[in-house]
């Protein structure tokens, strides 16, 4: 008979190997900060045990406290999801889901994960949040950064970098929303997905960061401590890389790299950036909706609404935004998936539902070393 439960830390390896086995992957070195040598992980997995103990599934989540302006939210990271090939079809993710979204429901704001579209939808996600992606080439550079002196950028290893820990978490916590980074696990975060930190140095002196991807042609993350050195890291880069054309993603609410970008890209395109289920509706419109309003702007308004169960009426005003657990009378009645479509994607545009123009979608994000 089989038994769903927490793993225990004497099931390490094999919680490790049912991922390696499922994936293909080596996930001590693809996820360091959950499968590092060092790190006890095992309560976050639910697995599926057969009767001699073997396990068969497991899905974990990873816990992680998110700032928003002066919102905390408490979310989680949703992974490793694994069913031994000789258990598939019969119906232990099913159950493994099912079992962290109720243990999560009272204590959590949200669930995130990122994985095939329909496959989640059944457990109440969506698609959504905002990404932007730019596109820069080597003649883009010439034309619209020839003016820019970038003689004494230089890149290194980041952690090689006297300073670096304190530093990058200085960046990560200046930001207007971020997940939280543990300082001492640092160098293992920063490895999640096989990326790879770049400190860049001005005289030697570290005035920013960059994460890439193995090739060297993707930055997932770029952040510099002052907005001026934008556009000079950008030239460094493409004479450092040696790449034809980079692309670089941000979150909508980076407003200096955005405006940067913008004026010089060849491109770029908006796109989703993970999949949601939103716990409370309450709490991450309150937080997202005054992240938009302090960064990119928002008309002054009043959305009310019966989201999945819970009323919420919103306002912004001149004294910035307010979100009561109520609903006016009359207000719309959305389901789960209706709510989270409205909140969380472009298609918001194209629902029946009074909202006032350019609230929504929010814009949810997640850097590449946050997931899991």
């Amino acid at each position: 008979m089989m038994k769903y439960r927490k793993a225990t830390p004497s099931e390490r390896e094999e919680y490790i190997d049912l991922a390696n086995y499922a994936f293909h992957f080596d996930f001590e070195t693809l996820m360091p900060k959950a499968y590092d040598k060092n790190v006890d992980t095992s309560a976050m997995h639910m697995v599926a045990a057969d009767e001699k103990g073997r396990l068969r599934a497991q899905v974990a989540v990873f816990p992680e406290t998110l700032t928003v302006c002066d919102d905390t939210l408490r979310a989680c990271y949703l992974g490793t999801v694994s069913v031994h090939p000789r258990a598939r079809g019969e119906g232990h993710m099913k159950v493994l889901m099912n079992m962290w979204l109720e243990e999560l429901r009272d204590t959590y704001d949200m669930v995130v994960l990122y994985g095939q579209r329909q496959r989640y939808e059944y457990f109440g996600f969506t698609l959504g949040g905002v990404k932007f992606k730019y596109f820069v080439g080597g003649a883009n550079v010439r034309h619209a950064l020839g003016h820019v002196n970038d003689t004494e950028i230089r890149f290194s290893a980041l952690f090689e970098v006297e300073g670096a820990e304190s530093f990058a978490h200085r960046i990560n916590t200046s930001r207007p929303a971020y997940v939280e980074r543990n300082v001492q696990q640092l160098p293992l975060i920063f490895n999640t997905l096989h990326q790879k930190a770049l400190g860049v140095l001005d005289k030697d002196k570290l005035i920013g960061y960059l994460v890439v991807n193995k090739a060297g042609e993707e930055i997932s993350e770029f952040a510099m401590e002052n907005t001026e050195d934008i556009a000079r890291t950008i030239k460094a880069y493409m004479g450092y890389s040696k790449a034809e054309r980079i692309s670089i993603c941000t979150p909508e609410y980076d407003m200096a790299l955005n405006a940067t970008l913008g004026s010089l890209a060849e491109d770029y395109v908006i796109e989703t950036s993970d999949m949601y289920h939103i716990l409370d509706f309450a709490n991450v419109l309150k937080a997202y909706l005054t992240l938009k309003l302090k960064t990119i702007g928002l008309i002054y308004g009043e959305f009310s609404a019966i989201m999945d169960g819970q009323p919420v009426t919103a306002r912004v005003d001149a004294s910035g935004v307010t979100v009561e657990r109520t609903a006016k009378q009359g207000s719309a009645v959305l389901n789960k998936q209706q709510s989270q479509a409205l909140l969380l994607t472009q298609h918001s545009r194209y629902m029946a539902v009074d909202a006032p123009a350019g609230w929504f979608p929010l814009p949810l994000f997640w850097y590449m070393i946050d997931k899991f």
